[in-house]
């Protein structure tokens, strides 16, 4: 019996034994697995950074660097190997750039995404994938100091060149002229202060002319309103005029001609008896003379007769 006993808890400790393995192996087949390889060549500084620094994305830890040496084929080229979880997101559009950890740490290379594909990089161990690196923010304002400093002395220089013995006779004439235009301008400033007195009131008055003005505008409009009737009575009175001379027109008008046809008339019948006056004054008395007597009558001669008998 106590064989049997030994017997079935060597059994039990060989199953348990045997789950246990199973489970480590699971666990550990379960894991991130091999790291990914990537390149960096680049002609910047990698100062600060070192075998076993840092790699991050988003702030979190996904590997470290492997090494760090020159390009054989370029010494002015350094070469940085490093490695990634499996899980880490790198594409197309990745690049790398140095940041410092903390005050006093180390640099850090930081993953990050830009415009571009979001296609995954493929990579090998053999052929590691190249990723760019660029100027992190220290190298950004170190440039930005250095464009800074060249400005600077730019500025310096121009400033010289202005202050230089031929313009600072200039300046110092510019200067005098300021000054005398500065004494005019405060002596046109004393002598409008008077008017500047007066301006409130005038100011006051002017408001008054144009409250007035307002008034006048509105009497105005009142009138013109009120004349607006008349205007158009005198419209129709002379429309009514127009009417009265067409119809005289039409109705007078042969009159007149032939009023002026009977005093042309009468004219030259009075211009004859005027002529006939003068020709015999004594009929005015003894009446006008008989006239011949026509053929047929008492007294008639022909012409013939009266002219050989003349001759």
């Amino acid at each position: 019996m106590e064989n049997r006993a030994h017997a079935i808890v060597a059994i039990c400790f060989l199953v348990v034994f045997t789950i246990a393995a199973v489970l480590i192996f699971l666990w550990l087949s379960s894991g991130p697995g091999e790291p990914l390889s990537y390149r960096i060549v680049t002609r910047e500084s990698v100062a600060g950074l070192a075998p076993q620094s840092k790699v991050e994305f988003k702030g979190i830890e996904v590997g470290h660097v492997q090494q760090i040496h020159f390009d054989p084929r370029d010494r002015a080229r350094v070469i940085v190997d490093f490695t990634v979880r499996q899980d880490t997101y790198v594409t197309h559009a990745t690049y790398a750039v140095l940041t410092l950890q903390g005050l006093t740490g180390g640099e850090v290379l930081e993953l990050k995404l830009g415009q571009g594909s979001n296609a995954l990089l493929a990579t090998s161990s053999k052929n590691p994938a190249l990723i760019p690196l660029r100027k992190g923010l220290l190298a950004q304002l170190e440039d930005s100091a250095q464009q800074d400093m060249q400005d600077l002395h730019a500025v310096l220089g121009g400033a010289r060149e202005i202050l230089s013995g031929g313009n600072r006779k200039h300046l110092a004439a510019t200067i005098r002229q300021l000054d005398a235009a500065t004494a005019q301008l405060v002596a046109i400033e004393t002598a409008l202060q008077p008017t500047l007195q007066r301006m409130p009131a005038l100011v006051q008055s002017t408001q008054q002319s144009l409250d007035e003005s307002h008034a006048l505008l509105a009497n105005v409009n009142t009138l013109a309103e009120q004349a607006r009737g008349p205007v158009r009575k005198l419209g129709t009175v002379e429309d009514t005029y127009r009417n009265l001379g067409h119809t005289l027109d039409a109705q007078t008008g042969p009159d007149l001609d032939a009023l002026s046809q009977s005093l042309l008339r009468t004219s030259q019948q009075l211009q004859d008896l005027l002529r006939e006056l003068k020709a015999r004054p004594q009929s005015v008395i003894f009446g006008p003379p008989p006239s011949p007597p026509g053929p047929g009558e008492p007294g008639f001669r022909a012409r013939d007769d009266k002219d050989s008998g003349h001759d």
